[in-house]
């Protein structure tokens, strides 16, 4: 998948997330932006987003 697309899907699901889980999209990505690659974090984080927003998962599964 080229960078494009991602970014692509990632809008995507961006745009299907809750308002109030925004803030914490924001400050995650504020935090890995000036970082090297660490995908273990990047993981655990996704794991942690998707387990207290359910409804979340339906949104994107649609």
């Amino acid at each position: 998948m080229t960078t494009v697309q991602l970014k692509s899907k990632i809008q995507k699901a961006i745009d299907n997330v809750a308002e109030n889980v925004l803030p914490e999209i924001l400050d995650f990505i504020n935090s890995i932006q000036n970082q090297p690659s660490n995908k273990p974090d990047v993981d655990k984080f996704i794991d942690k987003f998707f387990k207290e927003d359910d409804n979340l998962l339906i949104c994107l599964a649609e």
